[in-house]
């Protein structure tokens, strides 16, 4: 059984095993997320319009349409948009990540934010040079 429904910044299609989300990003100075690890699931990204970063383990790619990404379970990861541009992107992640992502848009502090990244078996992690002060997810 596929469901279609809308949700935060696009669409979802769910089943069991995968969940695909459409994200509207908009130019954000910086990544979109900060660094972080899931260490259960795997995360890939799409994209449908404009460009997009994505940092994956201690390399930054720069995708164009219709390139994709695919992120280990496990492999530091972030991502941000290109040149002050808006991007479409298809994001395939597990069900895990996908809850993760909902629980840290509603997350208020810092504390609450940090118990969020434990329960789904993920964390932020800290980039050599850098530090880990972006969005929420």
């Amino acid at each position: 059984m596929v469901t279609i429904s809308p949700y935060h910044q696009g669409y979802v299609v769910g089943v069991s095993d995968f969940v695909i989300r459409r994200w509207d990003l908009e130019p954000y100075p910086g990544d979109q997320a900060p660094p972080h690890v899931h260490h259960r699931s795997d995360e890939a990204f799409c994209v449908l319009r404009g460009r997009l970063e994505v940092l994956v383990g201690n390399t930054r790619h720069v995708l164009e349409q219709g390139d994709f990404v695919t992120v280990p379970a496990g492999t530091t990861h972030t991502f941000a948009t290109v040149d002050g541009a808006s991007a479409r992107v298809l994001v395939v992640m597990t069900p895990e990540v996908d809850q993760l992502v909902q629980a840290l848009h509603v997350a208020s502090t810092d504390e609450e934010r940090a118990r969020v990244w434990a329960r789904y078996n993920s964390e932020m992690v800290e980039l050599p040079g850098k530090s880990t002060s972006a969005p929420e997810a």
